[in-house]
């Protein structure tokens, strides 16, 4: 099949939304199909590299990237938060020009939007009049109100967000068209999914929105034999969202007769104020912050430790959840949005989201029950395990091409399963 990609966000060096947006266009074309990726300039120069210097080669008709500037102006404007905006939607539009053109000596089988992964910034691409997929997308998931107080600056991160979001839903038409138009819309969360139903959505279908390479995975689950320190990892950016603050204020309540230790890996706009927190919960002695650190390096981090531990109050899902599941690592988080939808009951505690104090309460009784029964942690990590081999970039692109064989009912589709490849950061 000839498909084409929207990818905004492409880079094979960086994790999150570029590495999703390569991985899509990139194991599609190992499938045997041709692909043509609409993105930015941002990635070209890693995205040259890769294919350059990967030890599996492509022929270059297999896979095209096609580089999609914005004019001088917007990308002076895109230093700024509403200039990120502007740049989007204007890339948006000059992707469809570039795809209106090329599909005049193109025929394409499918188009398929992969990031961003946003349901209210929508899409131009369904114009082309071509069997559409779009997603995986977020963005129907909010913060729950009542924890408010742990969100610094909750007015600009989640009250200006949920009013951009109505104001597209609802005087954007083309959030509305992308949804009626779209043959497939694929949804992080169920909350995503009833949004894009009421939005008008003909087949919605729930798809994490990330995944790993085979390469990823330790050959077996890693034997972490128990020791006298229960070992707890938090890694993100450091976002007001992500609510470290909630996971500190949680380890303050933890029995003291429990030995517990916990590491912080991540930087962001909330660094300087991550000593400060450690010192206010009388954490300083049973907490270390590492900063950030590479992609690698924090594999190497999950498998150092005894229990991922993590209490986003918004996020579509969360790549970490999948990192620390592929390798064995037992989870503590809340249960809501992607980490409700995705991640196995076996693998996890997901405590209920309820108000600060009883959530914190919760996730303290969690740790105390994982340092008291190492032998459910162990079992935990097998169901993480088990359910995160499902997720590989392989597995991902099979299904999606098996929901989507029937857009072209006349061919013969093969579909091949390619040779593992070297780490490429996850999504």
């Amino acid at each position: 099949m000839n498909a084409l990609l929207s990818a905004y966000a492409c880079n094979p060096a960086h994790g999150g939304e570029d590495s999703n947006g390569f991985n899509w266009a990139w194991q599609t074309a190992r499938r045997g199909h041709r692909v043509w990726c609409l993105t930015t300039p941002d990635g070209q120069a890693n995205i040259t590299a890769f294919l350059a210097t990967h030890e599996v080669k492509l022929p270059a008709e297999q896979l095209r990237f096609l580089f999609v500037a914005v004019p001088a102006w917007v990308q002076f404007l895109y230093r700024w938060q509403f200039g990120v905006y502007l740049h989007y939607l204007v890339w948006q539009y000059q992707a469809w020009r570039q795809a209106r053109h090329l599909s005049q000596t193109v025929t394409f089988d499918y188009v398929h939007h992969v990031t961003y992964g946003s349901l209210q910034m929508g899409s131009w691409l369904w114009r082309l009049g071509k069997p559409f997929v779009f997603g995986p997308v977020g963005g129907g998931q909010q913060a729950p109100a009542a924890f408010r107080p742990l969100i610094p600056g909750w007015f600009k991160t989640e009250t200006l967000r949920n009013a951009i979001s109505w104001l597209l839903m609802t005087f954007d038409p083309n959030v509305r068209q992308t949804l009626r138009h779209a043959t497939l819309v694929l949804a992080a969360n169920s909350e995503t999914a009833a949004l894009a139903r009421r939005l008008g959505a003909r087949r919605v279908e729930l798809f994490l929105d990330t995944g790993l390479p085979e390469s990823y995975f330790p050959e077996t689950i890693p034997a972490r034999p128990p020791g006298p320190v229960l070992r707890l990892l938090w890694l993100a950016r450091l976002y007001p969202r992500k609510a470290l603050v909630l996971v500190l204020d949680a380890l303050a309540r933890v029995n003291p007769r429990v030995a517990f230790h916990l590491t912080i890996v991540g930087d962001g706009p909330l660094g300087q104020q991550v000593p400060g927190w450690i010192a206010q919960y009388g954490l300083t002695d049973r907490v270390t912050w590492r900063g950030a650190v590479p992609w690698l390096e924090a594999r190497a981090a999950f498998l150092e430790h005894d229990v991922f531990l993590f209490g986003s109050l918004r996020d579509s899902f969360a790549s970490q959840f999948l990192e620390a599941m592929a390798t064995g690592l037992p989870i503590v988080t809340l249960d809501h949005q992607g980490a409700h939808d995705f991640i196995p009951a076996a693998g996890a505690i997901k405590v209920p989201v309820t108000t600060p104090e009883a959530t914190a309460n919760a996730l303290a009784r969690a740790v105390e029950y994982l340092h008291d029964h190492p032998a459910a942690r162990h079992t935990m990590g097998q169901a993480g395990y088990r359910f995160a081999r499902t997720q590989t970039w392989a597995a991902r692109t099979y299904r999606l091409l098996k929901l989507t064989a029937h857009l072209v009912p006349a061919r013969r589709v093969r579909y091949h399963r390619p040779p593992a490849l070297p780490l490429v950061p996850a999504g």
